[in-house]
């Protein structure tokens, strides 16, 4: 699959967010070894923003987080990995909507699973969140971390199963912030089986759910732009989407204007690519600087760029 993932932060916000104090001490001491271990160290398989541009096959999650009272709280982070696209490192935000009221065992169970989440011990995530998600299978939070471990995991099957019961076990509670980061995840999973047609839509339903989230719109443009099979591409369906996208980041955002450039590449027009590339370089962040400089190199050339599973 293509670059651009999304770890589940928002999903992260939401099980770090609940306040719990013994339940998060528990999880820290559970998870204090292994922590030191995982501590400083990228993740392999982290999920980033839209079935973009990346620069490694495996994403990577840091997370950036500071407190505010007792929410934990992140400022959005964009990587890229290196042969497929912008990945989007997302970081944790308050997004749980104030009509659900957490019970003491749903506000331990969720510290748990977020305290794994937050030092990127993604099969211990996957493990706790799957056992979580059969005990309780109507909590559509269960499922929705679940979803972001195996992709952390590069569980593509089981990402799109635990997305699909996670939108079917939403009873209202998940914000549009949630469902497009569903949506999301799903569409970086398809995308990483092949199914880009299916990928592609799935990144739609996204930015249908949640007009104002540019990421899902930065997946479907991703794919239109660089695929391999060229009945997927589509220079102008892709430009058309990601200057939606670079519209509603207030064109400053790297991972968006790194989608840009690759659109304006499909296109043909490379003088425009170089000048969207240079900017998302200017404006990345330095792990991620070789991977658009390699995608400047193929736009220097003329050469449009193209997604490598």
């Amino acid at each position: 699959m293509a670059g651009f993932r999304i770890i589940g932060s928002l999903f992260l916000g939401l099980l770090l967010s609940l306040p719990s104090e013994g339940a998060d001490h528990q999880a820290k001491r559970t998870t204090s070894g292994q922590a030191h271990h995982a501590k400083g160290k990228s993740a392999h398989g982290t999920v980033s923003g839209h079935g973009a541009p990346a620069g490694h096959r495996h994403e990577h999650f840091r997370s950036r987080g500071r407190k505010s009272g007792r929410h934990h709280r992140v400022v959005p982070h964009h990587a890229a990995t290196h042969d497929q696209g912008p990945v989007r490192e997302q970081t944790l935000e308050e997004i749980f909507p104030p009509g659900h009221q957490f019970t003491v065992e749903e506000r331990a169970e969720a510290s748990a699973i977020g305290a794994y989440l937050q030092n990127g011990l993604w099969k211990d995530a996957y493990k706790a969140s799957t056992k979580a998600s059969r005990q309780h299978p109507d909590r559509w939070w269960l499922h929705a971390a679940r979803a972001a471990a195996a992709a952390n995991l590069s569980r593509s099957k089981d990402t799109i199963d635990a997305v699909d019961q996670a939108l079917q076990t939403n009873r209202g509670d998940a914000n549009r912030l949630n469902l497009s980061e569903l949506y999301v995840l799903k569409g970086n999973a398809l995308s990483r089986l092949n199914r880009k047609g299916e990928a592609i839509n799935t990144f739609l339903a996204g930015a249908r759910v949640n007009p104002k989230d540019p990421y899902s719109r930065a997946g479907a443009a991703w794919l239109y732009a660089t695929a391999e099979d060229q009945q997927v591409r589509n220079g102008a369906k892709a430009l058309g989407i990601a200057s939606e996208a670079a519209k509603l980041t207030g064109q400053k955002d790297a991972t968006v204007l790194d989608v840009l450039a690759a659109s304006y590449a499909e296109t043909g027009n490379f003088a425009a690519a170089r000048r969207w590339e240079e900017k998302a370089i200017r404006a990345g962040d330095p792990a991620d600087l070789p991977f658009y400089q390699r995608r400047l190199q193929n736009y220097q050339a003329n050469l449009p760029w193209r997604e490598r599973l």
